[in-house]
């Protein structure tokens, strides 16, 4: 028995998040913010206008979108831009970029021309180093690279250090100072997403039990979680308070997160057998795909203890 996961049911080791889905209070002012500060492309759009799919320029292969933005209903719009929405759902979402000089290269770009408003801070995680920000409508964002997997310092088995300390931005200058912003590279993936959850425990046990994931580390109020010998790929935390309201994912009269996707390597025999295992373990199955979901068509959803929505879809 695995000790991390007493259920013995262990995710696979290909399990990555695919994308994550947004609704927004006002779609052209989003994608223009995600063009021209963070630097992604609309690789399609949907003619109604509501619906567009982001990523990084494609090279003249097929690429999925690392972000989806809906636009929300807006004759019954309920506008909340608040900073904090007392309710689960997105602390902010990861983009990983494949090297060190792509931080540095965003850093300058993003100092020199984003309004400040829109920036959070910067910070070393010892596995990673960070830069966040957050959208209009306040989604969170952190724009990160990882060191290396061999500098990583594992604790105990399946556990792994992380801190919260200054970013050293002379240092990273010093070394990539001269580099170019040129909007997100090929390889750029997002690396994991950070959640506001009311009860740690409950949350454990879906994402560790049922979904399968390592508990890799903890912070006062947060846990951390991942596939394989990864730092996280979900992170959970309770510091907006444990009687927030649960998630609104399927209400599109707000802005908020809509879903997260994690993606599997395998054929339709596998991602059956996982939607058997979760059912098995009472979890609710959503086979209702969305409209703006249409590009995983093999895949379904289900729904944490707060209700945020994930899906879970074959890598293509």
């Amino acid at each position: 028995m695995d000790v991390d996961n007493p259920n013995e049911f262990v995710a696979s080791p290909s399990l990555k998040v695919d994308h994550v889905h947004l609704k927004v209070s006002n779609i052209e002012e989003s994608i223009g913010f995600y063009e021209s500060i963070l630097g992604l492309n609309v690789l399609e759009a949907q003619s109604s206008g509501n619906t567009a799919y982001l990523g990084p320029e494609s090279t003249g292969e097929k690429l999925s979108a690392l972000l989806i933005l809906d636009q929300i209903d807006q004759d019954r719009g309920i506008t909340d831009l608040s900073r904090e929405r007392m309710e689960a759902g997105l602390y902010h979402f990861a983009i990983l970029l494949p090297e060190r000089k792509y931080l540095a290269s965003f850093l300058q770009h993003f100092q020199k021309n984003t309004d400040p408003q829109f920036y959070d801070g910067m910070a070393d995680h010892a596995v990673s180093e960070s830069i966040y920000l957050h959208d209009p409508d306040y989604h969170g964002i952190e724009v990160y690279r990882d060191r290396k997997p061999s500098e990583w310092q594992w604790t105990g088995e399946n556990k792994i250090y992380m801190v919260t300390e200054p970013l050293d931005v002379n240092n990273l200058l010093k070394q990539y100072g001269n580099e170019k912003w040129d909007g997100f590279p090929v390889r750029t993936t997002i690396g994991h997403v950070h959640l506001h959850v009311s009860n740690l425990t409950k949350t454990k046990k879906f994402y560790q039990q049922s979904l399968g994931l390592y508990h890799t580390a903890s912070y006062p109020g947060a846990y951390f979680f991942a596939a394989d010998k990864y730092h996280h790929h979900v992170a959970t935390n309770t510091w907006l308070g444990t009687n927030i309201l649960r998630n609104s994912a399927n209400d599109h009269r707000k802005s908020g997160l809509e879903h997260f996707a994690i993606s599997i390597d395998g054929d339709k025999g596998d991602l059956k057998k996982l939607k058997d295992h979760y059912e098995l373990n009472g979890i609710t199955i959503d086979e209702d795909t969305d409209d703006s979901d249409k590009q995983h068509e093999s895949s379904f959803y289900t729904y944490d203890p707060d209700g945020i929505k994930i899906q879970i879809l074959l890598k293509e």
